[in-house]
């Protein structure tokens, strides 16, 4: 399959699964209120932080050397008792330490904890097996599958009563469905791993685990940090933002999911000219959505985030922030991305500490003075700083190409359909102001996007180019 293909594949995959979760979030918001979503997103990021300990970076090692076509028997279990003997240390800590863990997250169930970090490595494992024998698209699929069973779920807990019950017992569940779909998929082989392999898996995991902390600093570093600094109630407003702007990367991740596996064989072969050509065809689409996201969110935030309720109105100030941290974000994955993919797993580890420790600095030293504005500060700060050492650091191992004209193809459509949506603003606000806010929010972003696309149609040609060659046949 084309990685075009592959990547649209994954793309529509996961936007239908972001739009169930996107209608789930609006049903949440509306039936519970900030103060247990404030709760519900402070789990996930603890259990997110868990998670990464529970994989160390084996999951992206497991990725990696089954991308290369040898041995995939072995390192499949080799990788899997590393990942369970990492996660049983981690639940044996939490049993032996629930009062603290209690007492500085304010926690009360630590089987809750418990549960939800079983169920994300375990799901873990199987991507990066699915992703490492070259079943993204199946790895991709099965999103959509998850995320509307986690919904369905969660939404019928809530109609029942259940409130942050539901909301963790339905994420559990769909992890638990798609874990037993992937490793059916898989299938076999498995075969008794030797030293050499776990000591393969282990020279790459020592570099990779700090990917996996890199991604989690960027998604849930503020949601914690905030958690000790402002009420669940703010925590709840800042998480419906930033699920608002990643949203708006999806398109990013699924170039990067698409790409790994084949820069990963191109680079075992030595095919650098390709590892190039391919670098520069992420680069000028990982933008493709988050661009015109950045002045559609600048345009409308508060239209957008009154959809879920009045009360989260009140991240509409950050949310543009968030959205150009996640676009400078897409483009400093592709490199780390190459880099990780051409097995240099130290260079990613250089860029990777960067946004880290910067992140992290700026988080606890702007949150306690400017609340959600000053962690939305931290992030868009640390990720630039991560992308230009990330570009200076790549440059010293392939020859990058930034293919501006294509970028500033997208720069301009953008643009334009932000004047199209003033204009339609203006022109019909006495037939908006008779009919509620989501309608009018849907009607706008709708046909913003449709004039982001035709003016991107009629300004590149490489564009049209791409569509007609990748548009999947069935």
């Amino acid at each position: 399959m084309r990685i075009g293909q592959t990547s649209f594949i994954t793309f529509v995959s996961t936007f239908v699964s972001s739009g169930a979760g996107f209608v789930g979030t609006i049903v949440f918001a509306r039936l519970l209120g900030a103060d247990i979503l404030g709760q519900y997103y402070l789990l996930l990021s603890i259990v997110a932080w868990l998670a990464l300990a529970g994989t160390l970076g084996f999951e992206s090692a497991i990725t990696k050397r089954l991308s290369e076509g040898e041995n995939r028997g072995a390192y499949k279990v080799a990788g899997g008792l590393c990942i369970a003997a990492l996660t049983a240390t981690i639940v044996l800590a939490l049993i032996l330490g629930e009062d603290i863990v209690q007492q500085l997250f304010g926690v009360q169930r630590i089987d809750f904890l418990i549960l939800l970090l079983i169920v994300g490595v375990m799901g873990s494992y199987v991507d990066a097996i699915l992703q490492g024998v070259h079943l993204v698209h199946v790895y991709a699929g099965l999103r959509p599958v998850r995320r509307v069973i986690r919904t369905l779920v969660q939404v019928g807990g809530i109609l029942l009563s259940f409130g942050l019950v539901a909301l963790v017992y339905g994420y559990a569940t769909g992890g638990v469905v798609i874990i037993l779909i992937g490793l059916y998929v898989v299938g076999g082989p498995y075969h008794l791993p030797n030293r050499e392999h776990f000591r393969s898996l282990y020279e790459y995991a020592r570099f990779a685990w700090l990917g996996r902390i890199e991604g989690k600093t960027f998604n849930q570093a503020d949601i914690l940090i905030l958690g000790v600094f402002v009420s669940d109630s703010l925590v709840g407003v800042y998480g419906i933002t930033w699920n608002l702007a990643n949203f708006l990367i999806i398109f990013s991740n699924a170039i990067s999911s698409s790409l790994f596996p084949e820069l990963s064989k191109l680079s075992a072969d030595e095919s650098s000219v390709q590892v190039s050509s391919l670098l520069e065809d992420s680069l000028a689409y990982a933008g493709l959505f988050t661009i015109p996201g950045l002045v559609g969110g600048a345009l409308l935030s508060e239209r957008l985030l009154r959809v879920y309720g009045p009360e989260f109105v009140d991240g509409s100030e950050v949310l543009w922030l968030l959205i150009g941290a996640v676009l400078v974000y897409g483009y400093q994955r592709q490199i780390v991305n190459v880099l990780s993919a051409i097995d240099r797993p130290d260079e990613s580890f250089k860029i990777n500490s960067v946004l880290i420790l910067s992140n992290l600095v700026l988080n606890f030293a702007l949150i306690r003075e400017y609340g959600i504005f000053g962690a939305a500060g931290a992030t868009i700060t640390s990720v630039l700083l991560s992308f230009t050492v990330g570009y200076i650091i790549l440059n010293r191992h392939i020859d990058i190409s930034v293919p501006i004209d294509r970028i500033g193809a997208q720069v301009a459509a953008a643009l334009g359909m932000g004047l199209v949506v003033v204009a339609i603003e203006i022109l019909a606000n006495p037939i908006f102001s008779t009919i509620n806010n989501t309608a009018t929010t849907t009607v706008l972003v709708v046909l913003g996007a449709a004039a982001y696309f035709a003016f991107l149609w009629g300004l590149s040609a490489d564009f049209k180019r791409i569509i007609r060659k990748n548009i999947p046949v069935f």
